[in-house]
C-alpha cells in the first residue's frame, strides 16, 4: 500500500471535525477528487451525514460539468466552423485530460484562447448564439483589447448561466506578454476535445500556464495547486524546456512560486532549481485564510522581472481604466476618456476605506485582547 494511502488511513481512524472538512474542500474546489479517494478507500471512518452531503455536492458538480462540457462543445463548434482556432483552457477539458474523468474537478465557468487578431470575429461568432457583455463595442472593448488579456461573456438559457472567458492572452496583459503567446500558439498541437477539433497547448506551457495562473492569485486556489501536482508526478516534464520557456517569457518568479507552493504542501516532484525553497512571508498556503488588503492590487508586480516591468504595471494598474469604473458611472462611448481620471479617484476612495476598517479592526482587536487580559487577571 503507498505510504500516502496508509497516511490517510492513519488519519481517518482519528477523530476528525468533518464540519471543517468539508467546508475547506468545499471552499477550495477539490472536494470532487476528495470524494473519490475516499471512495478508494472505502469510507472508513467517515460519518453517513459527511459522506451524504459529498456525494450530493459531487452529483451537483456532475450536472454542472456536464453542462458545462456541452456548453464547450458548442462553442468550439461554432468557433471551429468560422475557421478560428482555439485551445481550451483550464476547466471541464483539463478534468478530462488529467483526471480522465469532466467530474473530477470543480468547475464554474468555460476558458477559451483564441488569437489575438482574431478576438473581434470571435465576438461577431458568439454573440449571434446569445453571449453577451457588459460593452458591446466602441470605448471599454478597445481599452480592454490593448491593456488586458479577456472579455467575460454570459449566456443563460433554461435556466442556466454559463460564463465564457474569451482568452488573447493569458497573464498580465503587458505588451511583453504578446510574444510569449505568439510561442504558444507556434507550438500549440492540433488535436480534439470531447471529439471536436481544437487545439491544446504543449505539456510545457500547459504545465507552466497552470504555474503562473496560480502564482497570480497568491497561490490561494488549492484546486490549482492540486492540478500541478498531478501534472508533475503523473507525466513526463521536460523540465529544461520549461526553464527555458519560462526565462523567455519572463515568467520564472511565478512558476518558481507556484513551484514551491506545491513542493512545501505535497512534495511536489519539481527540480530545486525551479523551486522556491523559503516562500515569501505573503504568501498565504492552506489552510490559512486571506484577507483582503492595499498590497492585493500590486501584488504582480513582485513576480516580474525588470524595474522597468514593474513600472509599467504599477502605472497601468494606477492609471488605465477598468469595466469597475464603467460600474460606477455609466458614460456614452464617446466620453469614455473621463474614465481615466476617474479611476485615480476612485481607487484613492477605495483604499482610503480600506485603510480606514483596517486600523479600526486593529484597534478593535487590541480593545477585545486588553478586556480579556483584565478579565483573565480579575479571576487569578
Amino acid at each position: 500500500m503507498p505510504l500516502v494511502q496508509e497516511q490517510a488511513l492513519a488519519l481517518l481512524a482519528t477523530p476528525l471535525r468533518w464540519d471543517l472538512i468539508l467546508e475547506r474542500a468545499e471552499t477550495q474546489g477539490v472536494y470532487p477528487l476528495f470524494y473519490r479517494n475516499l471512495a478508494t478507500l472505502g469510507f472508513p471512518g467517515v460519518p453517513e451525514d459527511a459522506r451524504t452531503q459529498l456525494h450530493h455536492l459531487s452529483r451537483i458538480n456532475l450536472l454542472r460539468n456536464t453542462l458545462l462540457t456541452e456548453e464547450l462543445v458548442r462553442v468550439l463548434t461554432r468557433l471551429g466552423d468560422a475557421g478560428i482556432p482555439t485551445i481550451p483552457l483550464k476547466g471541464v477539458a483539463l478534468a478530462e485530460s488529467l483526471y480522465g474523468d469532466p467530474a473530477l474537478r470543480a468547475c464554474v465557468d468555460i476558458d477559451i484562447l483564441v488569437p489575438r487578431p482574431m478576438v473581434a470575429r470571435a465576438l461577431q461568432i458568439l454573440r449571434p448564439e446569445g453571449y453577451e457583455s457588459e460593452f458591446t463595442s466602441g470605448f471599454f472593448a478597445d481599452l480592454l483589447l490593448r491593456h488586458d488579456i479577456e472579455y467575460a461573456l454570459t449566456r443563460e438559457e433554461r435556466g442556466s448561466r454559463y460564463l465564457l472567458e474569451l482568452h488573447w492572452g493569458l497573464l498580465w496583459g503587458l505588451p511583453w506578454d504578446k510574444a510569449a503567446t505568439e510561442e504558444i500558439w507556434a507550438e500549440a498541437q492540433p488535436g480534439d476535445c470531447f471529439g471536436i477539433p481544437a487545439y491544446r497547448l504543449s505539456p510545457e506551457w500547459e504545465l507552466l500556464f497552470l504555474a503562473v495562473h496560480a502564482a497570480r492569485h497568491q497561490c490561494q486556489g488549492l484546486k490549482w495547486l492540486v492540478d500541478i501536482d498531478a501534472i508533475c508526478s503523473t507525466r513526463s516534464v521536460d523540465w529544461e524546456k520549461v526553464r527555458e520557456l519560462a526565462a523567455r517569457a519572463g515568467w520564472e518568479e511565478a512558476a518558481r512560486l507556484a513551484f514551491g507552493a506545491c513542493q512545501t504542501l505535497f512534495d511536489t516532484p519539481i527540480p530545486s532549481d525551479l523551486l522556491l525553497r523559503v516562500l515569501p512571508p505573503w504568501v498565504i498556503l492552506f489552510p490559512a485564510t486571506a484577507s483582503a488588503s492595499l498590497t492585493d492590487a500590486f501584488f504582480p508586480a513582485r513576480l516580474l522581472r525588470r524595474p522597468s516591468e514593474k513600472l509599467r504595471f504599477l502605472l497601468r494598474v494606477l492609471l488605465v481604466p477598468t469595466l469597475a469604473e464603467r460600474r460606477l458611472l455609466l458614460l456614452p462611448s464617446f466620453l469614455g476618456l473621463l474614465y481615466y481620471p476617474l479611476r485615480p479617484l476612485r481607487l484613492t476612495c477605495k483604499w482610503s476605506w480600506l485603510a480606514l476598517c483596517g486600523v479600526l479592526g486593529n484597534r478593535g482587536q487590541r480593545a477585545e485582547q486588553g478586556a480579556k487580559s483584565k478579565e483573565q487577571r480579575a479571576k487569578s
